[in-house]
């Protein structure tokens, strides 16, 4: 049996789409759908209500008080019945029959873990993008999770299926960013079995706005210290390896997770006293300076190595960057 998650927060106008694409699959597997409303204030629960009355069989509703996503997954995943979990996003969709291919094909008790790929779609590319006629992949890895993580470090929860019993009580941290890659680290971290496949069923949908959308000092500086504990986590993980590759690997990933981390850091706006205290704590726990894999990772530890200049940074990002630059990136 699979048990699909989703949180959903005010999404009436996306939560449609996305329960309407995982039904529509030739499922030969039986398979239970949770969402759990996280507080909504919208039409939301109405909606989800409608899908639960025409498939009372298939739908489980929990309402509970706004707590976030990691809680309102860890409330799907408490209740969950099947031997498999995915854990599916309001607002993102995936493939007609795409799923059940990937559970017919690559779906196999030998592993505790398949994965699979997925296509960022704007709200332009989300009205003119055409599904290819045929659903296909093979099977591109094999092996251990602390054998992938050295490879290609996951950075979300949605292109995987999770063996529910190695997962365990395992739970999402209580964080406002970066809580897929914490839980993935310390998933990944038990070394358990991997399949990976280049099927190409998931769509990752950025809603209109939301590259650009207010970013308030207060999220931003909670944000940082979501950041640090992953960091301080991952450090932790590369200090009791004994594998000769693995502490290099998780240090990669620390370092592609300070793009995210400086944007947040350049939005907040910090004293200079405050900047270089954050970076002399980095420092202090071996997390800074950051391996240069990149042009950028030289430019954020200029930035760290220098705080007296984070006023002209962040001036800079939030007035140029953000509302100029960052939504022209997000669209190529």
């Amino acid at each position: 049996m699979l048990s699909i998650i989703i949180p959903a927060y005010n999404v009436e106008n996306c939560i449609s789409r996305c329960l309407d694409s995982i039904l529509n699959q030739d499922y030969h597997i039986s398979f239970e759908i949770i969402v759990v409303n996280d507080g909504s204030t919208d039409r939301t629960q109405e909606i989800l209500e409608s899908y639960e009355k025409n498939y009372p069989n298939l739908f489980r509703i929990i309402s509970k008080a706004n707590g976030g996503v990691p809680s309102a997954r860890n409330a799907g995943m408490d209740i969950a019945q099947g031997e498999w979990i995915w854990l599916c996003d309001a607002d993102d969709s995936v493939v007609a029959n795409g799923l059940s291919y990937v559970i017919d094909n690559f779906l196999d008790e030998k592993f505790d873990i398949v994965t699979f790929f997925s296509i960022t779609l704007d709200a332009i590319a989300l009205k003119t993008f055409k599904e290819p006629e045929e659903i296909k992949g093979k099977i591109i890895f094999e092996g251990t999770t602390i054998g992938k993580y050295q490879q290609d470090p996951p950075n979300f929860v949605w292109n995987h299926i999770y063996k529910r019993s190695a997962i365990g009580t395992l739970r999402f941290q209580d964080v406002t960013m970066c809580e897929d890659s914490v839980f993935n680290l310390e998933v990944y971290m038990k070394n358990l079995r991997l399949r990976s496949t280049d099927t190409n069923i998931y769509r990752y949908t950025v809603s209109e706005g939301q590259v650009s959308k207010k970013r308030d000092i207060l999220t931003m500086r909670k944000s940082i210290k979501s950041y640090k504990h992953f960091f301080e986590l991952t450090k932790a993980y590369g200090a009791k390896s004994t594998s000769p590759i693995l502490p290099a690997c998780l240090d990669k990933m620390i370092a592609i997770q300070f793009t995210p981390f400086i944007s947040r850091v350049l939005s907040a706006k910090l004293s200079t006293q405050e900047c270089k205290a954050l970076f002399d704590e980095l420092k202090e726990k071996h997390i800074f300076p950051i391996i240069e894999i990149g042009r950028f990772q030289k430019v954020y530890n200029f930035i760290g190595e220098h705080p007296y200049l984070y006023p002209i940074f962040s001036f800079a990002y939030r007035k140029a960057f953000i509302p100029f630059i960052l939504p022209k990136i997000s669209r190529n």
